[in-house]
């Protein structure tokens, strides 16, 4: 099976977002939901469109990403609270610059929208000998010892940590040394 391209996704979501939208209304209407309740539609647009994933050339090696922004919307929290999960390790996180915007990859997330644990406890281990983007690019890189696959895919998969996590462990140690 082919991959979509960006124009055949962007009909995908178009195409469902319109549905959503047709069936939240019409639902509003026979509950005698008041207009009002709907003025402001720049901020629902901006709300929709913060959970997007945003794009940068290093979605060709880790992404995509959320920004801040579309990750606090997403979550429905503060910018605080995710720099308190970046802080505690919990959330898979990259700066663009030194001093520069938080970036977080898409592919931690649930379809709960948490963040997999089992990610972050390899995550957790990188981070422990290395900085955020060798971390986030070996998470991504496929493994010899996964079947080829990234730990993502793996995990993703349903497989079981431990094969990953000595794989991270491993490597881990070597750039300790």
């Amino acid at each position: 099976m082919e991959t979509p391209t960006l124009v055949e996704q962007e009909r995908k979501l178009i195409d469902l977002l319109t549905r959503r939208v047709h069936a939240t209304f019409r639902d509003a209407r026979a509950a005698g939901v008041p207009a009002e309740v709907f003025d402001d539609v720049e901020s629902i647009a901006a709300s929709m469109a913060a959970a997007l994933p945003t794009t940068h050339v290093y979605d060709l090696l880790v992404g995509p990403f959320y920004d801040t922004s579309g990750l606090t919307r997403w979550w429905g929290i503060s910018r605080q609270a995710v720099n308190k999960a970046v802080a505690a390790g919990t959330v898979i996180a990259c700066r663009l610059a030194d001093d520069g915007p938080w970036v977080y990859p898409t592919w931690q997330f649930t379809d709960e929208r948490t963040v997999h644990p089992h990610l972050i406890t390899l995550w957790q281990t990188l981070r422990e000998a290395a900085d955020p983007w060798t971390c986030a690019v070996w998470l991504r890189s496929r493994q010899p010892g996964l079947g080829d696959r990234s730990a993502v895919e793996w995990i993703t998969d349903g497989h079981p940590v431990d094969a990953a996590l000595a794989l991270a462990r491993a490597d881990a140690e070597r750039w300790r040394a």
